[in-house]
C-alpha cells in the first residue's frame, strides 16, 4: 500500500519491510540505492511503525474504558437489587411526543424492606402475569437491571474501533503528504537526469 509503484520515476517497489527497515537505517550497502531510496523506505517504515502504535493505543484506550465502566458498574451494583415482578397490566408505549418509545407496564414485587409496586420497562406485547427481572435500589425503588458485562465489552470495543478510525486518518494523510513531496523530488530529479542524457542519447546538440 505504501511502497512505491514500479517505474523508472520511483524506486522499485518489491522491497520486503525488511528491506525496507535495512534500507532506512542506511544498512542497505547496494550502490544503486539513491537517497530518494532511503527516503521511500524511511515513509513505509514510519507508516508500519504508526500502524503499530495506532493498533496498541487503540487497544489501550478500550482496555482504560471497560476496566473504567467495570468499577463503576461493580460499585453500582453493590447498591442495586435485581427481583422478580409480576405485572399486572398490560403493556403500553410512551408518549411519541415525549421523544421516547419504549414499553412500561405496572408490575408488583416483593423486597426484604416491604412489597412494592410501580411502573417498570417492559418488552413490547408484554401481558398481564408477566414475571420480568427490575432494578431496584437499597429503598425498594426501581433503577432499572445493572449493565451486563457483554454491555461494557461492546462499549470498550466502540472506543478502540473509534481511536483506530481517527488516528487511522491522521497517519494515512500524514502519509499521503509525505508520499506526494516525494513524488515531486523523484519527478524533478528523473527531469534533471534526462535533461543530462537526453542530447547524448538522441544525438542532439
Amino acid at each position: 500500500m505504501f511502497a512505491a509503484a514500479a517505474t523508472h520515476r520511483r524506486p522499485v517497489s518489491r522491497t520486503s519491510l525488511r528491506g525496507h527497515v535495512r534500507r532506512a537505517a542506511g544498512r542497505d550497502h547496494n550502490p544503486l540505492c539513491r537517497p530518494l531510496d532511503r527516503a521511500y523506505s524511511r515513509l513505509v517504515t514510519g507508516a508500519a511503525l504508526m500502524v503499530l502504535v495506532t493498533l496498541v493505543l487503540a487497544a489501550v484506550a478500550a482496555l482504560l474504558v471497560y476496566r473504567s465502566e467495570a468499577h463503576d458498574a461493580a460499585q453500582t451494583a453493590r447498591h442495586r437489587h435485581v427481583v422478580t415482578a409480576v405485572t399486572t397490566g398490560p403493556a403500553q408505549s410512551d408518549d411519541p411526543r415525549a421523544g421516547s418509545a419504549r414499553e412500561h407496564a405496572p408490575a408488583r414485587w416483593t423486597y426484604p424492606v416491604g412489597p412494592g409496586a410501580g411502573s417498570i420497562p417492559v418488552p413490547d406485547g408484554t401481558t398481564t402475569g408477566a414475571a420480568l427481572p427490575v432494578g431496584l435500589n437499597d429503598a425498594g425503588q426501581p433503577v432499572g437491571v445493572p449493565r451486563s458485562n457483554g454491555l461494557l465489552v461492546s462499549d470498550a470495543v466502540l472506543v478502540g474501533v473509534g481511536a483506530v478510525t481517527a488516528l487511522g486518518f491522521g497517519t494515512e494523510g500524514w502519509i499521503a503528504l509525505r508520499r506526494r513531496r516525494l513524488d515531486r523530488r523523484a519527478e524533478a530529479d528523473w527531469e534533471s537526469a534526462w535533461e543530462q542524457v537526453e542530447p547524448g542519447w538522441s544525438g542532439r546538440r
